[in-house]
């Protein structure tokens, strides 16, 4: 019976110091016809002990169709961060990690994957990163 009483208690700490310190925001992604683009998310708290920012990456996963030129990017609503152009073929996958942001320059909390291709341009749905 002490045993079982000991896990619990020590599972229950476990969950409270990660529920009130931190999140993990986790992605968003978008299905394209010859690839899948990406968008992901950290809580600055668990990447750098610094609760005031959030990192983020934009992917692109290209399954199939001719070689294209992309351009990767994220979007805050209030500023557009842009990568250099690539080429890209089926079975690649490029991505361009966007480094710590402060949370505070995100107008309404969300981020979104954008990238600019030769055939179009694509979006990713909104991620919170607040």
């Amino acid at each position: 019976m002490l045993k079982k009483t000991l896990a619990v208690v020590a599972m229950t700490g476990a969950l409270v110091l990660t529920g009130t310190n931190a999140f993990a925001f986790g992605s968003k992604s978008t299905q394209l016809s010859n690839g899948v683009l990406t968008i992901n998310g950290d809580d600055g708290c668990l990447v750098s002990g610094n609760c005031a920012l959030y990192y983020s990456s934009t992917s692109y996963k290209k399954t199939g169709g001719s070689t294209v030129t992309i351009q990767l990017a994220m979007t805050t609503g209030a500023s557009l961060f842009l990568d250099t152009q690539k080429t890209i073929s089926a079975g690649q996958t490029l991505s361009h990690s966007w480094g710590g942001k402060k949370k505070s320059e995100v107008p309404d909390c969300s981020i979104a994957g954008y990238m600019k291709a030769s055939t179009g341009n694509y979006y990713t749905p909104n991620l919170s990163v607040c």
